[in-house]
């Protein structure tokens, strides 16, 4: 049997549509909506700003809605515009009362929303994901109250007084249960004694890519040799001057000889190496001569030549000291013209050997992740398991039961530290093995075997959420990039503990579920099959 309708008989004014129906309240977008605390996240965003000076600014929920939509749907940022633009779920999820055809924003702004979610902001609303799961413990009352007072100082804006008074009020009727991973000494009229070792911490450190080419030293001094050419003739045209002589079809060819070679020797990279070099150091004796003679030619280049001049005089130097001395490393060393704060970092691993990006160094405990460190140079991640171990009681207000990390951390200055602080070190012990029954061996395997867990949560970034490649340049907003990420890794585990509370509730109705939103989902209320459903559909770690 054949259904087919003509091709005539479609117009888009007689489509139907479900635009005058209600929303579905079982979406996956409207549930998840409902579960994330908006107002709280726009008094962070809103505390480093002013109502007084400046432009109109987005709506927090609209520049927070947007950041999640781009991640958990791995899109870039002019699909993440479009998206909200046709579809009237995600509509709701940014905060529009109704649908509209218009586009949201600027695809473009999206630098300046990086800008300003950067790692500190997102540290606070990885943070306040904590507190919403339960994991950490929320702030008392003053502390909350100091911190709105705070707020409103530093922000004349009345969308961000109003936040801080609903905020307050949320604290208010929702009382959060204390976290069950804290266990507390039991001694009576003590007031100094210290809370009981409590949870698994989970250490690694991995590195994301950033979206750059291969380097090699040949390409980066022909890369500099283009653009010296270019900004040569730049200068030479805004001052009506004659080009001096720069042979660049010849150093083109030159460079192209060697390239197209699959099989490429020591010495003729070295030559093609040394007449590269004689090209960049020419270049940049014609350019600063004409800018020196010529001071009104400056305003010729404007201020990101200048960033890359700087940047390729760095090049020139870097290359010529590994090419005098016939050394294959140096400190610093500059991968990328356009990226110049990425680094190489050895990592070993089967896929590459060598990633040019940033490395993090992140903590897991209960599936939710904290970014420690991001670094953009390398690091020995084995030697910063005490500031770890300290920011971890810094966090959940007291220090792990155990460490399970990799073997890099598991030297003696770090298991010294670990047995003042009576934390057991999961791993093997240093020096010869012991003898230990076959039920003890299995048993550290399977404690061992608990780190994957964190080499999970990377590959669901890496995969699911765009940690594999930041397409950000700069550094400040390749780091929002990546701590937008982790963010959203909480979000979608927080949706997991949302549905695991939901699940208890139902299951045990005496029992409140100690996950509440400032949406439908308040303390008290008892779960139903449509909750339950709806949180199977979410994305979930």
């Amino acid at each position: 049997m054949i259904r087919y309708t003509p091709q005539s008989q479609l117009t888009l004014e007689g489509f139907e549509t479900p635009f005058l129906q209600h929303l579905d309240k079982d979406n996956r977008w409207v549930k998840l909506a409902n579960s994330i605390p908006w107002d709280k996240l726009a008094n962070i965003y809103y505390r480093k700003m002013n109502s007084d000076f400046g432009a109109p600014s987005l709506s927090a929920r609209m520049v927070i809605g947007a950041v999640i939509i781009k991640h958990m749907l791995n899109i870039d940022d002019r699909e993440v515009v479009a998206q909200i633009q046709e579809n009237m779920y995600l509509q709701y999820l940014v905060g529009l009362s109704s649908f509209t055809t218009k586009e949201a924003f600027d695809p473009s702004l999206f630098v300046t929303i990086r800008y300003r979610l950067g790692q500190d902001v997102m540290e606070e609303f990885n943070q306040l994901v904590l507190q919403q799961a339960g994991v950490i413990a929320s702030p008392s009352k003053d502390t909350a109250g100091n911190t709105s007072s705070s707020a409103n100082e530093n922000s004349s804006s009345d969308t961000c007084s109003d936040v801080d008074e609903n905020t307050a009020n949320n604290k208010e009727e929702q009382p959060i249960e204390p976290s069950t991973n804290i266990e507390h000494n039991n001694t009576t009229g003590d007031n100094n004694t210290l809370p009981a070792n409590s949870g698994t911490l989970l250490l690694d450190a991995t590195v994301a890519e950033q979206q750059i080419e291969y380097p090699t030293d040949l390409k980066l001094l022909n890369e500099s040799r283009q653009q010296l050419e270019r900004m040569i003739a730049q200068v030479c045209k805004d001052g009506k001057l004659r080009q001096p002589r720069m042979y660049k079809n010849k150093a083109r060819q030159q460079y192209l000889t060697i390239a197209k070679k699959k099989k490429k020797t020591k010495k003729n990279i070295r030559k093609a190496l040394r007449r590269q070099l004689q090209y960049v150091s020419r270049d940049m004796k014609y350019i600063n001569k004409l800018l020196e003679q010529h001071t009104v030619l400056k305003a010729a280049l404007n201020k990101r030549d200048w960033k890359l001049l700087q940047v390729i005089h760095e090049v020139h130097r870097q290359q010529q000291e590994m090419f005098t001395e016939d050394k294959r490393t140096i400190e610093h060393r500059i991968v990328s013209l356009y990226q110049p704060h990425v680094r190489p970092i050895p990592r070993g691993k089967d896929r590459v050997q060598t990633e040019f990006g940033s490395k993090q160094l992140v903590m897991l405990k209960d599936g939710f992740t904290h970014v420690q460190t991001i670094s953009w140079d390398n690091f020995n991640e084995g030697i910063r398991l005490k500031e770890c171990v300290e920011a971890y009681k810094e966090i959940y207000g007291c220090y792990p039961e155990k460490v399970s990390v990799d073997a890099i951390f598991g030297n003696k200055a770090n298991r010294q530290y670990l047995k003042e602080k009576a934390i057991r070190f999961v791993g093997k012990q240093l020096g010869r093995p012991p003898k230990t029954s076959h039920a003890e061996k299995r048993t550290l395997q399977k404690e061992m075997a608990g780190r994957n867990e964190i080499e999970g949560k990377f590959g669901q970034g890496k995969n699911a959420y765009g940690l594999q490649k930041i397409k950000a340049r700069m550094k400040e907003t390749s780091e929002s990039w990546i701590m937008c990420i982790y963010f959203i890794l909480n979000l979608v585990k927080l949706s997991e503990r949302a549905f695991l509370c939901l699940l208890k509730a139902m299951l045990h109705p005496h029992i409140e579920p100690v996950f509440s939103s400032p949406g439908s989902y308040r303390t008290g209320y008892k779960a139903t099959s449509n909750d339950i459903i709806y949180f199977c559909n979410i994305k979930c770690a």
